[in-house]
Parts: C-alpha cells; structure tokens; sequence
C-alpha cells in the first residue's frame, strides 16, 4: 500500500530538491529507486512481507521434521511389535520360562529376532531425532544413554545368544550384556527427559503418563534382576527354585520389553504436545 507523498520542497533559487543537491534532503528527495522520500512507507511492506516469510520457513520445516521423524519412530517400533508377535507365534518355545533371545534358534522364525532388535534400535533413534527437533535439548548424559541403548540393540542383534554348541561362548557373553545395557540404559533416558520437561508448559499430562510407565518398568526391571539373578548366576537350591518359579525369567522378561515399547510410545506423546518442548540446554 502507498503512503501518501508530501509537496515537494524548494531550495532558496526556487528549484525542486533533488538528491545529491544543497535543497536535497527535504522531502521530495528521490531515492536510488526514484521514489520520493515522502512515500517511505511504500517501501516497508516488501521488507515485512520478506521477514514474515523468513521466519515461518523455519516453523514450517521444523514442523515438517518432527512429523517425518515421527512416522519413522512408528514405523520402526510398530515392526518391531509385529516381529515379535509373528516370531512368538511361529516358535514352539514356552513364553514363560523362555527367554526371548532363545527365539532366534528358532526353525521357523530365523532372523526375525535379529530384525525386530535392528527395527527397535532404529525406533530409540527415530525417537530421539523427533524429541531433539521438536525443541527438547538434551544433554550429554541423555545423549550417551540413547547411544548405549542403541549399540545394546544392535550388538544382541549381531550376537545370538549361546543356546546351542555352534554359537561361540564370547558371542553369549556379548549378547548378555549388550541385552542388559539396552534393558537398563532405556529408563535413563526417559528420566532424564522427564528432569529436564519439570517446568515446561503443556507437557502435565505426557509427564503424568510417561512417569506412572516408568514406574512400572522399573518395578518390572527389578522383578527381571531378581528373576535372572536366581535362574541363573545363583546356584541351584530347593528355595530359590521356588523364587525362580514364581517369577519366570521370560515372562517376566516379556513384560519389560512391552513396558520399553510404552515408554518409547510416550516419549513422542512430548513430541505433540510440547509445542516447541523445553529449550534450556542443560548438560547432564
């Protein structure tokens, strides 16, 4: 829209005020564009338009990152879920006393063990990502769980479990404790998320949730260590048998990976609701 332009000025021999000439600063100048000076505002719509343009760009492309990240995450765990699912169907082995890594010796479901652990890994990090562009910044400690989880997943993926005499008794050891470093390592992280979200507006009910799930992981973690523990690094007695029957190690042990993929479901429940998330940059 244009301004409405002022009468020109006349410099002391009657002559219109021209820029670069002693009566040329009055408000009849001409800029290098040859407007009049008088009609500045005709000029400042352009530069706002450009600035408004400018900073919605960036809104629009953030919006558009987090909404990719978070069909990768789904998808990811949503395939992981299905693996699982379709490889306890196909497997003769007992759900409740057996482990989950014993399903990878399986005739009918080789390799679906390994990909549902590559698709869950992938799942933490699309998690991850979807967190971080939504405008949650984490810190060193969230950071280096995250990684540990990830390489956890992706290490009992690449080592089975030592279930049979082919299997080398190192690849057992690494697959053990890679499964126990992802198992732990999850809840960190969504501890820490919820230390560094106490604070940020909108997010009561996605805290609320992801606390009462991380509740029940923990106690479901502590009823696993105790379920290992007695299956397997204690030595055999008629009492801790008895503790051992009453908390299965694979049942208990299918009850924790469905509490991790819970988790993981309300980490992006941050991702909706927070609206930008907590932007203090905190180290852990």
């Amino acid at each position: 829209m244009s301004g409405v332009c002022l009468p020109e000025h006349t410099d002391a021999m009657g002559r219109p005020g021209r820029s670069g000439h002693p009566g040329g600063d009055g408000p009849g100048d001409t800029d290098d564009l040859g407007r009049g000076a008088g009609c500045a505002d005709a000029g400042t719509d352009v530069p706002a338009a450009t600035d408004a343009a400018s900073s919605a760009a960036p809104t629009a492309a953030g919006a558009s990152r987090i909404r990719r990240w978070t069909v990768v995450a789904w998808a990811a765990l949503g395939w992981a879920a299905f693996t699982l699912v379709v490889l306890h169907a196909v497997s003769r082995f007992d759900p409740v006393r057996d482990p989950v890594s014993r399903y990878a010796f399986s005739a009918d479901g080789a390799g679906l063990l390994e990909a549902a652990l590559l698709s869950f890994a992938l799942g933490v990090v699309a998690v991850y990502t979807a967190l971080s562009a939504s405008g949650h910044r984490f810190g060193r400690t969230p950071t280096l769980l995250t990684v540990a989880t990830t390489a956890g997943l992706v290490a009992a993926a690449l080592f089975p479990a030592a279930f049979t005499d082919d299997v080398a008794p190192a690849s057992g050891l690494v697959h053990q404790y890679a499964s126990l470093l992802a198992f732990l390592c999850l809840p960190g992280m969504v501890v820490c998320l919820l230390d560094r979200t106490r604070s940020a507006p909108g997010l009561a009910h996605a805290r609320r949730t992801t606390a009462r799930l991380l509740i029940a992981d923990l106690a479901a973690l502590t009823l696993f260590g105790l379920a290992y523990g007695v299956d397997t690094l204690l030595p055999r007695v008629p009492e801790l048998s008895a503790v051992a029957g009453a908390l299965p190690v694979g049942g208990v042990q299918r009850i924790v990976l469905v509490l991790h993929f819970c988790l993981l479901a309300g980490l992006l429940e941050f991702c909706r609701a927070s609206g930008g998330g907590d932007r203090a940059g905190q180290e852990g």
